[in-house]
């Protein structure tokens, strides 16, 4: 007949060799992610705001915009595809969203903040150039006022510094843009 006793004294040794482990493993976890959390954490900001080329949240919102659905018309990417240019609706939701959410982000000023539809005109600056140099113009737009930097400039110079653009194509010439400036 087996020792029952032994067999109790491996199981709890074993048992206890995986608690302090366990524990170990719990310990260094819980370390890394706190050091992780404060040290980088500076390195992570781009300090220099003529740098700065996206804003995370304001990048995801627009996508989000764009996915919303009008019960009516479908979702507002179509419906700027289709129109061309915002709408009563589209265009007073993105006042919600954009305006309601990053205003006091971009120095409380609410012409810091546009969205419109941009058009490519075809024209270049330079017929040697790349298409880099085309020739951009914002559609008039009631909800957001005219673009910041001008109606033409090019896909170089065409934004007010220090900005943050985010663009979705419309189709091979118009795209609705973001642009939040300041910071």
């Amino acid at each position: 007949m087996p020792n029952l006793k032994q067999n109790k004294n491996g199981q709890i040794g074993e048992t206890m060799t995986w608690v302090v482990a366990t524990l170990i493993i719990i310990v260094i976890l819980a370390i890394s992610i706190f050091i992780s959390s404060f040290y980088p954490g500076k390195s992570k900001k781009i300090q220099e705001p003529y740098l700065q080329t996206a804003d995370v949240l304001a990048s995801k919102s627009m996508f989000s915009y764009m996915l919303t659905e009008d019960s009516e018309r479908g979702k507002i990417y179509t419906q700027l595809k289709e129109d061309g240019n915002l709408s009563n609706f589209n265009g007073n939701f993105a006042l919600k969203v954009f305006r309601g959410l990053y205003q006091k982000d971009y120095l409380n000023n609410p012409s810091n903040i546009w969205l419109g539809v941009v058009v490519n005109t075809g024209e270049n600056l330079a017929e040697d150039k790349e298409p880099i140099f085309d020739i951009l113009e914002s559609l008039p737009n009631d909800f957001f006022g005219p673009r910041p930097g001008g109606p033409l400039g090019t896909a170089i110079s065409y934004h007010t510094i220090p900005h943050t653009s985010e663009k979705i194509k419309l189709d091979e010439n118009k795209s609705v843009e973001l642009v939040l400036i300041g910071k």
